[in-house]
């Protein structure tokens, strides 16, 4: 080009096969332009490619097509005084432009520099025809080479197919879907190879981990299935990265996972990878564009000879991790003979405890709510107690661990529920009100208003004179289902008070959206007042009670055990309070004869 024109400015432009892009292959230009690819739009290359002619144009002509909106500035870079191009011809019509162009002004194409860059398009064009079909020959030939090679490959395969077949539907069987993982029945066939060799010696020991994710329910509910799968992938891959080569890690189902041990040769081992595990789950998954923090429960047991079966070594390290899970989950127990008499407490605890529920054994205690003031009776708590036919009055911290591992927490709740409202018709006063307190379970029912709203009916009590207490957990779990049964209870007439306000979140923007009329300030706050070396707990109930009462809401102190405490909180602008200095909880019967003999007082 340089022999023949002036070819200092000067570039090739080549469209894609699908015509949706311009490529420059080759460019050079004094004013330091660049040629980068781009769409196929509206620049002169495009202009030459669609006339498919050459054209010849000085800076005028140019602006002319700019301004007529054929030519687009953005793609022109810097305005040259004279542009020649020429389309290169192709198989299926114009594949490409050839373009030189002028800066300086005493350099103009003519009309012959025109025939010569025709003339060198077209040569151009024919070496481009002939590399793309010697490429496309090419090709053609590696394309039948690789069919005859994939052929060949199709035949040896034959030979081995079912073999193939038979050891991926092994492998489906034996592995979980999701995570890859090896199932249930394979841990199965491990462990029972694992105590097979046990029995032949009993040097060897291995260790069973049993694992669960928890609160895993709370992810699906909240975000999905999807999310949850995710969660359970990301699982699998970090305890993969917790264990040696010869080690299992498998999936039983749901959230369960599991780890054999295979050489472990004192229990300090399992322990070591249990906190590599744990250790590793700190950091958070990421999972449906939200950083979730997810930890995992652990249960372990050694082998034993006492193991002679794989169900019986699955159940204890079942248990142990039952026990993880009990004592505050994100931990690791270690099964031994104690953990197996606890659990056969539990099962006779349960057993008692359905007898208890349809002998009536559990029965609604009261605590008074009292005007701080005059020591006035406002409302009574409910609380559960279970009369123990050979133990006598058990506290719910007796009872209630078990009923809620057991599963007959439930069942036992709507019992109190109805007894206490049954029992609160009768109690009830003037403006006296009852509070019941509500379990975050029950808010994962879509009917809990309705079905509390039927039981109030039935038990003879005003909806108006129930109030319902829930803890700052319970608001934040799920709070559009909460919030929806809340207003659809205040609706109704029913209440809703705010309990042990100040250990949770304590925030007060809970009330905005949630019909908040109480707040329950927790006997831990309570129990410092009057301590002088004590400063943050008074000043807590004091913003407690200076933000609540700009609200509008009541504040009822819990815990108030002395005379010194109720006066500081009257002092404060406390009206209510509850606590053993105005009686500690009672039968529904104790309060109403105390009511009779102090009206009798009166009257004599």
């Amino acid at each position: 080009m340089g022999e023949l024109l002036d070819a200092e400015n000067f570039f090739i432009a080549l469209l894609t096969e699908d015509g949706a892009q311009l490529d420059f292959p080759y460019g050079v230009d004094v004013q330091g332009v660049s040629f980068p690819s781009r769409p196929f739009g509206r620049g002169m290359s495009e202009y030459v490619i669609r006339q498919g002619r050459t054209v010849l144009m000085s800076a005028h002509e140019v602006r002319a097509l700019v301004d007529a909106g054929d030519v687009d500035v953005a793609t022109y870079h810097t305005p040259a005084l004279s542009w020649l191009g020429a389309p290169l011809p192709g198989a299926r019509g114009v594949m490409g432009v050839v373009a030189v162009q002028s800066y300086r002004p005493g350099l103009s194409y003519t009309r012959q520099d025109a025939d010569l860059l025709t003339f060198v398009s077209y040569q151009l064009a024919s070496t481009l025809r002939r590399h793309r079909q010697e490429a496309a020959l090419q090709a053609l030939n590696g394309e039948l080479e690789e069919r005859v090679q994939q052929r060949t490959q199709e035949l040896r395969q034959q030979i081995s197919v079912r073999e193939q077949v038979q050891q991926q539907l092994r492998h489906q069987v034996m592995h979980d879907p999701l995570t890859g993982l090896p199932n249930r029945l394979y841990l199965r066939d491990r462990l029972e190879r694992a105590l097979g060799g046990q029995q032949r010696s009993s040097v060897r020991r291995f260790a069973l981990l049993y694992l669960d994710v928890d609160r895993f329910k709370l992810f699906n509910d909240s975000f999905g299935h999807l999310v949850g799968d995710a969660v359970l992938r990301e699982v699998a891959a970090r305890l993969q990265e917790c264990v040696r080569r010869p080690d299992v890690v498998g999936r039983l189902s749901g959230d369960e996972f599991s780890i054999l041990l295979e050489d472990c040769p004192q229990p300090a081992t399992a322990c070591l990878v249990a906190q590599r595990i744990q250790a590793r789950m700190k950091d958070p998954i990421e999972a449906g564009g939200r950083l979730l923090h997810v930890s995992i429960s652990i249960g372990i047991t050694m082998s034993h000879p006492r193991y002679t079966g794989v169900d019986a070594m699955l159940h204890d390290a079942d248990t142990a991790l039952y026990r993880a899970k009990a004592a505050g989950r994100q931990r690791f127990v270690l099964f031994d003979e104690s953990l197996q008499t606890m659990a056969m407490n539990v099962l006779d605890l349960e057993q008692q405890m359905r007898g208890a529920l349809e002998a009536g054994g559990f029965v609604p205690h009261f605590q008074p709510i009292v005007r701080l003031a005059d020591a006035a009776v406002v409302g009574y708590e409910a609380l559960i107690r279970w009369q123990h036919p050979t133990r006598g009055l058990l506290g719910p911290g007796e009872f209630l661990p078990a009923a809620e591992e057991t599963g007959l927490i439930e069942a036992i709740d709507w019992h109190m529920y109805r007894m206490a409202c049954t029992a609160g018709a009768r109690l009830l006063q003037g403006e006296q009100y009852l509070t019941i307190n509500i379990s975050p379970r029950h808010f994962q029912d879509r009917n809990f208003d309705k079905r509390l709203l039927a039981l109030v009916r039935e038990s003879g009590l005003a909806a108006q004179r129930l109030c319902i207490e829930v803890t700052e957990g319970t608001l934040l779990r799920n709070p559009d289902a909460v919030a929806h049964a809340l207003h659809r209870l205040s609706e109704a007439g029913i209440s809703t008070a705010l309990d042990d306000f100040g250990t949770g979140y304590s925030s007060l923007s809970h009330v905005h959206r949630f019909p908040i009329e109480k707040l329950k300030i927790d006997r831990s706050f309570v129990k410092a007042l009057g301590n002088e070396n004590e400063r943050r707990s008074p000043a807590i109930v004091a913003a407690v009670l200076g933000m609540a009462q700009s609200l509008g809401i009541a504040v009822v102190a819990e815990g108030v055990e002395t005379d010194a405490q109720r006066r500081m909180l009257l002092g404060m602008g406390c009206a209510y309070g509850q606590g053993y200095l105005f009686g500690r909880a009672e039968p529904a019967a104790h309060w109403q004869d105390d009511r009779q003999r102090a009206a009798e007082r009166s009257t004599a």
